[in-house]
């Protein structure tokens, strides 16, 4: 067997030991006699190893090489070579017997060291290949930044489903009556359109008259109502949240009487009347439907309010500093200790009782009194200073018919909600009502809507607690 044939069928055993390794590779061969880089005979045997596992084949084939003495080194290429004479087989008696066997044995005894350090370098690659490889999980922080959802909520009652598009408009008013024939009045208990705030006082005769404030003015009952006529205190309350003020008629002027008519003129007051409107959207119109006289039909139509202001030439936008903002709390919570089932607000000793009774299952209070179930999160009590002011020879009927006018001038007042009441104290400062508790902090409603009992401190008013 030639020396090349030798070799061939080492390499082919290598091949098969390395079949599944197709990533390591090797390079075979005898070289020529190289006569300028080797001294004496010198021939090289190489293994020549693939570049991608260059690192752990030299590492594994290291104990090999070491053992190896001159036979076998490794150069800056990553190639092991194996290095032999052609010594010669001297007899005892120093006779040369076979001067060429002695290559052919080195040959094989390198081909044998080849095997071995391949076998080993094959082990240890796929020993290498089955190891997991080290997975290295960098600590990530999300930076992901969800945005908080924006929370939208009505000025006037602190609810967070208020109307986006009415940030920062003008809130309006609706002067509406509340005699009996009147009641129940369209609108008050619409079950997703009811006033935002409630403003119940006496006018004359000992009758009430109610103030409706709606923070947004595109979000409206089909039907408001009966409208009636203004009058000083409601045109001044109204004034006090920036409010565009909306009625049918007015009292005027007579005598030491000062009626709605000068108020709007001499204070130039945003305000849209009825019996003067040039109604081409058909905002006012009249609902005969219950059979009684025709001052209690009058009515609005809520969805024509929008469109009618957008107009006028009123400023629509909202001054924040003449607009009253209550304090609401984040949830509902408790006034105090103090329990209040039901509370009754009589206005003056010349009118008649409103009452209310906390219903601990939805948190309200109810009232009845309005010929359909009115409910309101929070009860407000407000004494004013009230005056008595005579009218003389009314609308040319000889008789006098008496008004009742409130000051704004501040006092004592009472605060219900979940079932509970506390006293409070409220003021007129910069044009908008500022309210406090006994010891003198802000007073925190409810979120919820409100009834405000417009009372006497001075002619009779008053409220009984149970």
């Amino acid at each position: 067997m030639s020396n090349s044939n030798e070799i061939d069928d080492i390499l082919n055993e290598i091949k098969n030991k390395k079949k599944d390794n197709e990533d390591l590779t090797f390079s075979f061969k005898e070289t020529e006699k190289n006569n300028e880089n080797k001294a004496d005979n010198t021939e090289e045997v190489l293994i020549e190893l693939s570049q991608d596992t260059k690192t752990d084949k030299t590492q594994n084939t290291g104990s090999f090489i070491e053992n190896s003495g001159d036979l076998f080194s490794v150069n800056e290429n990553n190639r092991i070579s194996a290095d032999y004479k052609e010594y010669e087989e001297i007899d005892g008696d120093d006779n040369i017997i076979n001067p060429k066997k002695n290559k052919v044995i080195l040959i094989a005894v390198a081909a044998v060291l080849i095997i071995a350090i391949a076998v080993c370098v094959i082990f240890a690659v796929t020993k290498n290949k089955n190891k997991e490889e080290p997975t290295t999980t960098e600590a990530t922080t999300s930076q992901t930044t969800t945005a908080a959802p924006v929370v939208v909520k009505n000025p006037m009652t602190g609810s967070s489903d208020f109307n986006a598009a009415a940030v920062g408009k003008r809130p309006v008013g609706f002067v509406v009556e509340n005699a009996y024939a009147a009641r129940p009045q369209w609108g008050i208990d619409d079950s997703k359109y009811s006033p935002d705030i409630i403003v119940e006082g006496e006018v004359e005769g000992g009758e009430s008259r109610m103030l409706w404030l709606y923070a947004d003015y595109t979000s409206l009952p089909s039907q408001i109502g009966p409208m009636r006529s203004a009058r000083p205190p409601y045109i001044r309350f109204s004034q006090l949240f920036d409010a565009i003020f909306i009625h049918w008629g007015q009292s005027s002027t007579s005598g030491n009487y000062y009626g709605a008519d000068s108020l709007f003129s001499d204070e130039n007051i945003d305000h849209i009347n009825q019996m003067t409107y040039s109604d081409k959207y058909g905002l006012f119109g009249r609902d005969r439907s219950r059979n009684v006289s025709s001052e209690h039909t009058g009515i609005l139509h809520g969805d024509k309010l929008a469109q009618a202001l957008e107009d006028t030439d009123f400023r629509l936008e909202a001054d924040k500093s003449s607009y009253t903002e209550f304090k609401f709390a984040e949830k509902e919570q408790p006034l105090s200790s103090t329990v209040c089932n039901s509370i009754g607000v009589t206005f003056s000793n010349r009118s008649k009782t409103r009452d209310w009774t906390y219903n601990a299952e939805d948190k309200m209070y109810h009232s009845s009194d309005y010929e359909t179930d009115v409910a309101r999160k929070n009860i407000l009590v407000l004494y004013d200073t009230t005056e008595y002011v005579d009218k003389a020879n009314y609308g040319g009927s000889g008789r006098t018919e008496t008004y009742c006018d409130y000051k704004l001038s501040g006092g004592t007042g009472k605060l219900a909600s979940m079932g509970t009441v506390e006293d409070i104290t409220w003021t007129v400062e910069n044009g908008v009502i500022v309210l406090k508790t006994a010891d003198g902090s802000a007073v925190v409603m409810n979120p919820g809507k409100t009834w405000i009992g417009y009372a006497s401190s001075n002619n009779g008013g008053k409220e009984t607690i149970a």
